[in-house]
């Protein structure tokens, strides 16, 4: 808990499969000895009450948003960790939602369809969708595709803002320039198996 690590390695070195695990996606988290925020996996908590407690933005995530919704209705499935809004939001959560919009100056495209978005535009959809609730974790793999340099420094800023000393991130990139400095620990990997970890 707290902890900012940096995980890196090749395509295919196994950082997609380590991330699922921790995100409660992967079958294996059963079969094998995997604590999440202190808890053993399969001693009766749900994948959803993992999830609750994660922000996660993904290249395989952007893939699965192809549904024709509002660019405001994806960044709220961050609340729900669906693909598919969950009822109406709270009053709160619709302010947050406002906010984060106006942080990135793109209130203008919270109710354009997400499809007809630029993908660098859809990317800062997913970012603010991983932050809305505030989660205890976020996991930032690769998140800033198709960014300009502004809108990476502006993104860097607000993981920053976020990452109090209780908040855990882990972030993954092949890019030296997008890597917060505050980040202080790394694992490297290198066909499924660790190759470097630094504390």
């Amino acid at each position: 808990a707290g902890e900012k690590w940096l995980l890196q390695g090749h395509n295919g070195s196994g950082k997609s499969t380590l991330l699922s695990l921790v995100n409660g996606d992967h079958p294996q988290a059963y079969a094998n000895e995997i604590y999440l925020f202190g808890n053993k996996r399969g001693t009766g908590e749900s994948i959803w009450d993992i999830k609750k407690r994660i922000g996660f933005i993904s290249p395989e995530l952007h893939l699965y948003f192809r549904q024709n919704l509002q660019a405001e209705t994806v960044a709220a499935t961050g609340y729900t960790d669906t693909l598919f809004p969950k009822g109406s939001l709270t009053p709160p959560q619709a302010e947050v939602l406002k906010n984060f919009f106006a942080l990135y100056e793109i209130e203008h495209l919270q109710k354009r369809s997400f499809l007809q978005l630029s993908a660098g535009e859809q990317r800062l959809v997913l970012l603010i969708r991983s932050l809305v609730k505030n989660p205890e974790m976020v996991i930032w793999d690769e998140p800033f595709q198709g960014l300009s340099t502004h809108l990476i420094l502006k993104s860097q800023a607000l993981l920053s803002a976020y990452a109090s000393p209780t908040k855990t991130v882990i972030f993954v990139s092949h890019y030296q320039h997008e890597i917060p400095d505050w980040i202080n620990k790394r694992i490297y990997l290198e066909q499924g198996q660790m190759k470097e970890l630094v504390e």
